[in-house]
């Protein structure tokens, strides 16, 4: 009996300590934010090492094929060909002033919840919101929008940083 007991407090206990909560508001009415998984923070961990490493057809992989993606110079290309075209480019410019590479500083995952509007785009999947410092030490900022497992919308800001 003492443990039936303890099981129905647990249970209780979880079943509110893991509701969902908001912290925020979303673009759409009745819309909140709240927190993402570890799960989609993983997808973007491979994401980034991929990248790094450029390994493009595993970066291919986590592309949807009509995926829009803004570079932060303006650029939009689509999809999984054209981004990786885009990226490579740009490596081969930042190669020869900076060297190769970045450091992530940051990643966490949110979720937009509760529109009224159930269709609405942005509550597809989880968003990634990630930071890196570049080898010129400008600081990048980039969206991901994940759902199942691919990048169905993507976009960067970058910028330089106000203090050394």
């Amino acid at each position: 009996m003492k443990y039936l007991f303890s099981s129905i407090i647990l249970i209780f206990i979880f079943s509110f300590g893991y509701s969902q909560q908001s912290n925020g508001f979303g673009p759409a009415e009745g819309q909140s934010i709240a927190l993402g998984s570890e799960v989609t923070v993983d997808i973007f961990k491979r994401i980034d090492k991929a990248w790094a490493e450029r390994d493009y057809e595993t970066l291919k992989s986590y592309i949807a094929e009509d995926a829009p993606m803004r570079f932060d110079d303006g650029t939009l290309v689509k999809g999984p060909k054209e981004f990786v075209k885009k990226i490579e480019k740009q490596y081969k410019e930042i190669e020869k002033t900076y060297g190769w590479g970045w450091e992530t500083i940051s990643a966490f995952s949110v979720k937009a919840v509760g529109a009224k509007d159930s269709s609405v785009r942005n509550q597809l999947g989880e968003w990634i919101n990630a930071q890196f410092r570049g080898k010129d030490r400008s600081i990048t900022m980039e969206w991901y929008q994940i759902h199942e497992g691919k990048i169905i919308y993507w976009y960067q800001a970058n910028g330089k940083p106000v203090l050394k």
